[in-house]
């Protein structure tokens, strides 16, 4: 037989329960705190991979820039190899209307065509030009001689190519403007250098040589 009131006692005790379960009591608390504690660990996650990654960056930049700089170094070995090659005893300025390639590097007697892409760089296949090894780079080096088509006569080279006036006059002149002057010329040379090195680093230069 029920007590009077039972009914109502009973659903005060689930009340009870259901409150003592809610949020302010210590069961509701910690499922609270654990869910904040997995999101700052997954912040603090994040913020990590991207410190490394931002090191990594960084590490990989410095170390470009360092091949770079040695790869600019390593040019003038090229100019100085080129301008023995030029100058030397037998060098092009001794037969300037022949175009060879050497040990050392290749030799045009006329400006090399540059059309693929027009980037003031001869178009030639570098891989076929003769390389030499420099602080772990290859240095390849071009000499063209600043001439449109092929000269040999004073008269020729003053009409085609471009030249430095020996004599009392010591300005240039461009490619087809005759000296002012019977005195003999000096031509002009260009020097291409191409400095390939770690992790595709490619460097060129340019350099004007007369003699």
């Amino acid at each position: 037989m029920a007590m009077p009131g039972s009914a109502g006692y009973s659903h005060l005790a689930r009340i009870s329960r259901v409150n003592q379960a809610g949020p302010g009591s210590p069961r509701g608390q910690s499922g609270v705190v654990l869910v904040i504690a997995l999101i700052v660990l997954v912040a603090l996650s994040l913020a990590g991979v991207a410190l490394v990654r931002s090191t990594d960056t960084g590490t990989m930049i410095s170390g470009n820039m360092a091949f770079r700089q040695a790869a600019v170094h390593a040019v003038d070995t090229g100019v100085e190899s080129a301008f023995a090659a030029i100058s030397g005893a037998g060098g092009f300025a001794a037969s300037p209307a022949t175009s060879t390639v050497t040990a050392a590097g290749r030799y045009s007697s006329t400006i090399l065509q540059d059309a693929a892409p027009a980037d003031g760089l001869p178009d030639v296949d570098w891989a076929a030009v003769p390389g030499v090894a420099v602080s772990g780079n290859t240095v390849r080096w071009v000499v063209e001689r600043l001439c449109s088509t092929n000269a040999s006569t004073t008269a020729e080279i003053e009409r085609r190519c471009t030249v430095v006036p020996t004599g009392q006059f010591y300005q240039s002149y461009k490619m087809g403007v005759v000296t002012p002057s019977a005195n003999a010329v000096a031509v002009a040379y260009r020097v291409t250098v191409r400095v390939e090195g770690p992790r595709n680093t490619v460097v060129f230069s340019q350099s004007v040589i007369t003699l």
